[in-house]
């Protein structure tokens, strides 16, 4: 039974050369101080493998650039029409490069956007749209639905309490009497296996790992029906990532926790997943069962994504890698993002933004996507590059 369906969600974020003073993120603030000083000199420098498209590109931004100089205001597009369901009990990961919208995505969902953002589409869960939601019957859900896993764990812990005031916090706004709190409180801590040092320690005595763990307690003391994890491995060495993956499994196999995970780690997905949704700027690109996408990629992105992985099993295989970068996001684009970097990219590439649609035994937002099905990674871009 699905459990969330998001159909056609954009997210635009309005700023100005001052805000960007106050965006701590610092991809997203390079991003925007390098688009300011472009528009400022009329100069923008973007790689194409294919220049037909450049005209059209500089085109557009010209056109913010008016917009620019009479308002003052940037746009900045962070989601461009996702779609995107999750079946309840699944595990659903979204694969995507720091910058492509999965922190907006999650924020979204949870309605939590800053002030600056603009939103379009629906977002269904559980049957209701949240878009249509007063904020108290919201906040109800993130206090009683939702778990949430954030990047900066540090930064939404309270550092005035101890780790086990705060879980328990949790699980008396979302149970209906006290000994409802305490039986999630110690199923929770029980799950995460917290010993009692991380209990009863303030965050700033904790590590990495020991954060994100009482992180997921939060998340569970609620016992929610999704459990959102931003970026969960971020900032965590390898051993403490390892565990928390098996905590993650855990949650997968013995609770059937619904959890939609976005993060860049793809290998560790292969632990966690059941399906795979490849986001690139703003839009989902392809989804479907981790095996079929790891297997045998559709999409150019994501035949790009595994070929780069290296096998330890064949250290003799060729790694392959996706040229050029992203174009600007402060464009609303009416045609395929990937173009740019894509080799087999035409005029089809500029009718439309290119739609999920059923392929093989997934689904791909390309027009092309039928010609080069059967190509491996190294086949589809090993011609393209000097390997």
């Amino acid at each position: 039974m699905m459990i969330l369906a998001i159909k056609d969600l954009t997210v635009r974020y309005k700023a100005t050369r001052y805000s960007i003073a106050h965006i701590k993120d610092s991809v997203a603030m390079a991003e925007l101080s390098r688009h300011f000083l472009q528009m400022e000199k009329e100069s923008v420098h973007i790689t194409f493998i294919n220049r037909k498209f450049k005209e059209k590109v500089e085109l557009l931004l010209r056109k913010e650039l008016e917009k620019f100089k009479k308002t003052g205001i940037m746009s900045i597009y962070a989601l461009n029409g996702v779609n995107l369901d999750v079946d309840e009990g699944k595990v659903v990961a979204v694969i995507g490069e720091s910058g492509s919208g999965k922190s907006t995505l999650a924020l979204a969902i949870l309605r939590i956007l800053p002030e600056n953002a603009e939103t379009s589409g629906d977002i269904i869960f559980g049957g209701e749209s949240l878009f249509k939601l007063d904020e108290e019957k919201m906040r109800l859900k993130r206090a009683k639905e939702f778990g949430y896993i954030g990047q900066g764990s540090y930064t939404y812990l309270n550092p005035l309490m101890e780790g086990a005031f705060q879980i328990f916090e949790s699980s008396l706004v979302a149970a209906k009497d006290l000994d409802e709190a305490s039986r999630l409180f110690i199923d929770a801590i029980k799950t995460v296996k917290l010993d009692s040092r991380t209990l009863l320690s303030y965050p700033e005595k904790l590590s990495g790992g020991e954060v994100r763990r009482v992180a997921i307690a939060i998340a569970l003391a609620k016992n929610p029906r999704l459990l959102i994890c931003d970026e969960p491995f971020k900032g965590i060495d390898p051993y403490m990532a390892m565990q928390l993956v098996s905590t993650l499994r855990e949650l997968k196999e013995k609770l059937k926790v619904t959890m939609l995970i976005l993060t860049h780690d793809l290998p560790l997905m292969v632990e966690i997943a059941d399906e795979i949704a490849v986001i690139y700027h703003g839009i989902i690109v392809e989804k479907g069962p981790l095996d079929k996408v790891f297997s045998k990629p559709v999409h150019p992105y994501t035949k790009g994504l595994i070929g780069a992985l290296p096998d330890i099993r064949n250290p003799e295989k060729k790694l392959v890698y996706v040229p050029g970068e992203p174009l600007p996001r402060t464009i609303r684009y009416d045609f395929c993002p990937f173009a740019n970097r894509c080799p087999r990219s035409d005029e089809n590439c500029l009718e439309m933004l290119p739609k999920l649609k059923k392929v093989d035994d997934r689904q791909v937002a390309c027009v092309k996507a039928d010609e080069f099905l059967e190509l491996s990674p190294i086949e589809f871009w090993g011609p393209y590059l000097d390997l």
